[in-house]
């Protein structure tokens, strides 16, 4: 796999990931304080550089 096609396999997971944790947290099935845990721990698996921003 490429650099450029493993950056585009880690960023659609890092999608997935996000609106996995949204549909938890709106069948509330895990509270606000889980989503925004997991979503830091998410982001600095996918993005240990820190290069994107998420707001919910």
């Amino acid at each position: 796999m490429t650099e450029k096609e493993n950056a585009a396999v880690q960023k659609a997971s890092l999608c997935y990931s996000i609106n996995m944790l949204r549909l938890l947290l709106s069948m509330q099935l895990i509270t606000e304080e889980e989503y925004n845990r997991i979503l830091r721990h998410t982001a600095e698996h996918y993005d240990p550089q820190k290069k994107i921003c998420l707001v919910s």
